[in-house]
């Protein structure tokens, strides 16, 4: 739940919804959020900006597929929480 699958998640929702995400030149797999589909679709607009002197060890966007623990909390349009994912990221010094 979040790590790598959640990556493959937003590239299936850009996929799946289709509209404006098919026009868009950046790779959905750093998606944050899901705004509407035939405007402005699916974005990078969340991020986590750690201190340069931190160790990234892994990150990702909380983005599961239907079904999945957490999916109750990100569902479909009109969505349970927000519309925006999060994002973390687990560093060390």
């Amino acid at each position: 739940m979040g790590g790598p699958g959640g990556r493959r998640r937003t590239v299936e929702a850009a996929r799946e919804q289709g509209g404006a995400n098919l026009t868009h030149r950046s790779n959905p797999r750093f998606d944050t959020a899901d705004f509407g589909d035939m405007a402005p679709g699916n974005l990078r607009a969340d991020y986590v900006l750690p201190s340069k002197r931190l160790r990234i060890v892994a990150s990702a966007v909380f983005w599961p597929r239907q079904g999945e623990p957490g999916s109750e909390l990100t569902g479909v349009f009109p969505f349970p929480s927000s519309d925006h994912r999060l994002v973390w990221v687990d560093v060390r010094t």
